[in-house]
Formats: structure tokens, C-alpha cells, sequence
């Protein structure tokens, strides 16, 4: 089968080029595999992993035929050719490696828990409403391989990308809105970072490893409590 890798080195390349290897197809083999006997035994390519499981570390997300997937996870049907690319919307570093430190940054910061004076351990609330605990849990599954966002059509079609964060800064702002821990305004925050500018397509949900996360479920929750409390805009 024909694999074809867009390669990139800033330090040396005046931009992006394709190279297309002969790769060897097994059963059952998936991208990752695929890069790997590209790096073993015909050019030393640049790319990140470290789980194998695809809902873990989230390292190896990346666009395979246009499409945001998980390289560790995902099979290459037999007779089929592949272009592999590096996920979309990152500064690229080398190949298919990204720096996702911007976004990463920004998630870590809006889960940080918002409260009025610090929390110890005896005041957490842990007694809540089960199907609350549910979403949360859900939630968690996040591993931030931000494949919801590489897929998003608004995001990758906005001029203005302060306009709507995404899908996986969305789930973020969820996450602490069903925290019965965190004193914020999730509602507000999530329009402010533009709640009503996604289109509730679903790319979110059919992208993402974990199944476990109702994307436009959650989004549908927000914006019916943004519509309660009339701060819709």
C-alpha cells in the first residue's frame, strides 16, 4: 500500500512537502504501525505516541485522509492508501509533530476550579446528584488529543478564532459548569467564548476516541441555560 507523509522541517524547509512510501499492509494494522515501519526501515519521520490506546496520552492525533484520527487506533482496511498529515489548526514542529501548548494551556486554566476561598478536602461536596456525577465522569474521558477541534468546520473556517473556542474548550467550561465544586459562571463564560456560534453539527462527537463525551448533548445544555437566563448573544 502507498502511505503518504507530509514532511516539514522549519529549520530547513520553505514549506510543507509529500513523500510517498511503500509500506507492506498486514491484518489489523493500524496508522501508527504504519509510520513505524516507515521510521524503521525507509526514513527517519518525525511523530509522537505513547499509549497505544487511543484514549490515554492522545499523542498521536493527527489528519488521516483529511480526517482527524487517532493513529494508534485506527485500522487501514487492505488495498487502501492513506495520506497522513499533521492535525490541523498547530504550529507544526517537525512533520507530523505539533505544538498543542496554546490550546493545552487554555484548557488546564478554564478547569482550574473557581471558588471564593481555597478548597480543603473536607469541603468538597460529594453527595450530588448521581446523573450529574455521570456527566462528570464522562467528561473526564478527555485525553486533549484535540482531534474535536481539528474537525470542527466552524473553527477551521472562522477568520476570527477569538470568536468561538471549540469543542474541546467547550468541554472544558462543561466540566466545571456540572462541578458542584466550582463557584463560576460556566454559563456566561461558555458565551462568551462563543456557544451560540457552533452549529452543533456533531463532527465533535464523531471525531473524538471517547464515545463516552456528548458533546452536543452538553452544548445543547448550556445554551438551553444561557436561553433561561436570557444572556443569549
Amino acid at each position: 500500500m502507498k502511505v503518504k507523509i507530509q514532511k516539514f522541517n522549519p529549520a530547513k524547509d520553505a514549506k510543507p512537502y509529500y513523500k510517498t512510501f511503500d509500506v507492506p499492509w498486514k491484518k489489523n494494522m493500524t496508522v501508527l504501525e504504519a509510520l513505524m515501519y516507515v521510521y524503521e526501515n525507509l526514513d527517519p519521520i518525525a511523530f509522537d505516541y505513547s499509549c497505544h490506546g487511543g484514549r490515554v496520552c492522545g499523542r498521536c492525533s493527527m489528519m488521516v485522509n483529511g480526517k482527524p484520527r487517532m493513529a494508534c487506533t485506527t485500522p487501514i482496511k487492505q488495498g487502501t492508501d492513506i495520506t497522513v498529515e499533521p492535525l490541523k489548526g498547530h504550529p507544526v514542529e517537525r512533520d507530523l509533530i505539533v505544538d498543542r501548548t496554546e490550546m493545552q494551556d487554555r484548557i488546564s486554566s478554564i478547569e482550574r476550579r473557581i471558588n471564593s476561598k481555597p478548597l480543603e478536602p473536607k469541603d468538597l461536596q460529594r453527595d450530588f446528584d448521581p446523573k450529574i456525577k455521570q456527566k462528570l465522569d464522562d467528561l473526564e474521558w478527555c485525553c486533549r488529543c484535540l482531534s474535536c477541534n481539528a474537525g470542527c468546520p466552524v473553527l477551521n473556517n472562522m477568520s476570527d478564532p477569538e470568536k468561538y473556542i471549540g469543542p474541546a474548550g467547550m468541554r472544558a467550561i462543561a466540566l466545571r459548569h456540572y462541578d458542584p465544586n466550582d463557584e463560576g459562571d460556566r454559563v456566561l463564560e461558555a458565551v462568551q467564548n462563543g456557544l451560540f456560534n457552533c452549529i452543533l453539527c456533531g463532527e465533535c462527537d464523531r471525531n473524538c476516541p471517547a464515545s463516552e463525551i456528548k458533546h452536543v448533548e452538553i452544548f445543547k445544555e448550556l445554551r438551553a441555560e444561557a436561553e433561561k437566563r436570557g444572556i443569549k448573544h
